[in-house]
């Protein structure tokens, strides 16, 4: 599963500035770009609008990160004082009342634990741990690894939607939402923007992108980059002709090498160790939580299962890199993007 800060990025055509800046055009509409650190991450928001109001659309900036900083101090494993905390803290003792967000994210988290047969599970936290990548040098050691395993299991969650409460039934269980919490949130800003009169937008979260309506000169243009190649013209280039969160997976950016093997972040709950097969993993979808936690399941997964899992769940497509440079794309990839020649824009 993915530990903290390994979303693999999407290339965008744009730059996002640091403060909150206003790009005059000829003609309205204005864009406006402004970024902040928020989930251990930069929250980048880029927005167009013919609105000349530049107060009113730094209010609905400002909501937007507000948004993105409560869903923090509910979602995060990382701060004490979070509900999820305290999930972990009583795990196999007692039933925890959890917020809104905590039961929404949890439930989408146990749909598709099923749907991808727990190749994306959010219990995942001691074996991402026990894989910190950034630290270790040589991989850890069968047992410890069985050690882990063993607190790792989606179905020893027990979420009540009605009473608001989370239980982990064994000892030593944790909750991480790493692999969803950014794509939850960037949905979540992205409605208090259209709440405040912004309807084209996108907002990257870490890597995460949630893509909304369009810019003056047309659709939102993006790209996705081979893994391997340092040039920067991207291995597939596409314009997003509809509202969805886009988010990509891969094993490039943390990773240690050992005996000449490299071992990266992205850890298949079904065996301990990282997935093989697959360079990078790109994924759309309406709900652009969807689209961050099917992103590393379909790279644990590979493509046919993927596959299988896009027939039961049409609301999210994708596009894979496999380990020869083949480029793989669900049937119903057109739904959400329409590719182009890299030269055309790039």
């Amino acid at each position: 599963m993915l530990t903290r800060s390994s979303r693999l990025r999407t290339i965008l055509i744009f730059c996002l500035l640091p403060l909150f800046s206003c790009i005059p055009t000829e003609k309205n509409p204005r864009m406006y770009e402004q970024e902040k650190v928020l989930m251990g991450t930069v929250m980048k928001i880029k927005a167009e609008t013919a609105d000349p109001d530049e107060v009113k659309t730094r209010e609905a900036f400002n909501a937007a990160f507000r948004k993105i900083s409560e869903l923090e101090s509910d979602l995060s494993e990382w701060r004490e004082t979070s509900p999820v905390s305290e999930v972990a803290r009583e795990a196999g003792v007692k039933k925890v009342t959890v917020p809104l967000p905590v039961v929404a994210v949890t439930l989408t988290s146990l749909d598709i634990a099923r749907i991808t047969d727990g190749a994306f599970d959010v219990t995942f936290l001691p074996l991402g741990k026990l894989w910190n990548v950034k630290s270790r040098k040589i991989p850890p050691s069968a047992d410890s690894i069985a050690s882990a395993m063993a607190k790792v299991d989606y179905r020893q969650i027990e979420l009540d939607t009605l009473r608001h409460t989370l239980f982990l039934k064994k000892a030593g269980m944790k909750i991480g939402f790493g692999g969803i919490a950014k794509g939850y949130a960037a949905r979540q800003a992205g409605e208090v923007l259209r709440r405040h009169g912004i309807t084209n937008f996108i907002i990257n979260a870490g890597g995460d992108l949630y893509v909304s309506g369009r810019k003056k000169e047309g659709l939102w243009t993006s790209g996705i980059k081979n893994p391997d190649e340092k040039k920067d013209m991207p291995i597939v280039a596409f314009r997003v002709k509809q509202p969805c969160g886009i988010a990509t997976s891969g094993d490039y950016e943390n990773y240690f090498t050992w005996k000449g093997k490299r071992y990266h972040h992205i850890i298949d709950p079904k065996n301990g160790y990282p997935a093989e097969g697959l360079k990078s993993a790109t994924v759309f979808s309406d709900d652009p939580a969807k689209a961050d936690a099917y992103a590393t399941a379909f790279f644990i997964m590979g493509g046919k299962k993927a596959l299988q899992v896009i027939r039961q769940d049409p609301s999210a497509a994708f596009i894979l890199i496999d380990r020869e440079d083949r480029v793989l794309r669900s049937p119903n990839l057109a739904n959400y993007i329409e590719e182009f020649t890299a030269q055309e824009s790039f």
